[in-house]
């Protein structure tokens, strides 16, 4: 039996080797294919990993964002309230409309008899206001109130708009800053745990250089007081000069629809855009030149040294660039249309709803084959029976509203305007890019 192999083996040993080697390539092949799967498997799941971590990562920085916001508008809402105070406004109004006593009159009277000059306690001057505080002057003549109405129309619209503008600025300001450290403190999270080098400074991807200091990225980030404290007053110039400009001509007893309205808003922002607002954003937002550099450190009790450190610049650098690019106004257009709109839609309540025009007491007069057909006059008169015309409300009813949504953009809870404008999608596509930029 034996021999009978030896026999077939020799007969076929040409045969036999080249299946031999057949099956031995197609299981070193198999072999190699399965370490290959496996090692694909092993980077998918690397991968997946790592993007489910940077992305719970940035949806974390994102809320942080939001809680950030929140916790520096009551700052912005204090000085906006302050500066455009319309309440003073109407105290001064009430004053005005509030008669003297009796008794006071015919003192003041008296004393201007006999050329003396008025006795009066504050406390029963008619011009005094809210506070104890006094609205005007001795010497400063008394105004009439259509003036003062004049003032408490324009200052509605320009503190409501400046609330928009202000907080959308915020908005965008804070996510862009928290999301270039969020982006530092991640590839500084990723180094430390895979990678070793000396003194602990790794290269990633040939850009990465060092790491971020606590002191740079509290440095970094206090950079928003130059806005809260000092940029958003020449936005608040800029806002009352083109609202006085779209606003100022407006009368008080004209009545206005919702659509008219919005169109007044768009003015004023056409207005702000031709006036070089978006121009000014980078001096508003950054405390830029020597002399703002100089009042930032100089309010805050910081010294040069210590502030401008290779990496605050670096981190300074890059933040203006964003501020300047084609991206940052694109996201504050949007943000401010969008505020815009809600502020709209808040205010169509003010509006009543328009009641429908009556059915036509006739049909149109039908046409058939040898039948006239009806005039265009007598079509056109039946549609204009249908339409139904827009409700319209005089203005001086509209300023109460409109001042009120100033506090809300600034003050709601909860801010149903804040929460808009860091949800939109403009706001999240250009965290997402600072986040993951490579040239960071």
């Amino acid at each position: 039996m034996l021999d009978g192999l030896w026999s077939f083996a020799n007969r076929h040993r040409r045969k036999l080797v080249i299946g031999a080697g057949v099956v031995g390539g197609l299981y070193y092949s198999g072999k190699l294919l399965t370490q290959r799967l496996m090692e694909m498997q092993g980077a998918s799941s690397k991968q997946r990993i790592a993007k489910e971590n940077i992305r719970r990562r940035f949806d974390q920085n994102q809320r942080d964002c939001l809680f950030t916001i929140m916790s520096l508008l009551p700052e912005l809402s204090e000085q906006v309230l302050h500066e455009v105070d319309v309440e003073r406004l109407i105290a001064e109004l009430r004053a005005i409309n509030k008669p003297l006593p009796s008794d006071s009159a015919d003192k003041q009277e008296a004393a201007e008899d006999q050329g003396e000059p008025s006795k009066l306690n504050d406390s029963e001057s008619p011009e005094q206001t809210v506070n104890g505080t006094p609205a005007r002057g001795r010497d400063t003549p008394k105004r009439t109130k259509v003036e003062i109405w004049e003032d408490i129309k324009v200052q509605s619209f320009a503190r409501t708009m400046i609330a928009v503008y202000a907080e959308s600025l915020l908005a965008i300001l804070v996510h862009v800053q928290l999301n270039m450290v969020g982006r530092g403190t991640y590839l500084d999270s990723v180094i430390g745990k895979y990678t070793e080098g000396a003194n602990g400074k790794v290269a990633l991807e040939g850009r990465y250089v060092s790491q971020l200091s606590l002191a740079d990225e509290q440095n970094f980030l206090m950079l928003s007081w130059w806005f809260l404290n000092r940029g958003w007053r020449r936005l608040m110039t800029q806002m009352l000069n083109a609202t006085n400009q779209c606003v100022g001509q407006l009368s008080l007893k004209e009545r206005l629809t919702h659509r008219e309205l919005a169109s007044l808003f768009n003015d004023i922002h056409v207005r702000l855009r031709e006036n070089g607002l978006v121009e000014m954003l980078p001096e508003m937002l950054l405390p830029l030149g020597d002399e703002n550099t100089a009042e930032y450190l100089a309010s805050n009790r910081l010294s040069a040294s210590q502030v401008f450190t290779p990496m605050f610049e670096r981190l300074l650098d890059q933040l203006r660039d964003v501020i300047e690019s084609s991206d940052f106004i694109y996201v504050f257009n949007s943000c401010v249309d969008r505020l815009t709109m809600q502020l709209l839609d808040v205010l169509r309540e003010s509006f009543p709803e328009s009641v429908p025009a009556p059915a036509p007491a006739r049909p149109l007069p039908p046409t058939v084959e040898g039948e006239a057909a009806p005039s265009l006059d007598d079509v056109v008169k039946e549609f204009e029976e249908f339409a139904t015309p827009e409700s319209r409300v005089v203005v001086v009813q509209l300023l109460p509203r409109i001042a009120r949504e100033g506090h809300q953009i600034l003050n709601g809870v909860p801010n149903q305007y804040l929460e808009n404008v860091s949800a939109s999608r403009e706001v999240q596509a250009l965290s997402a890019a600072v986040y993951t930029a490579k040239d960071a």
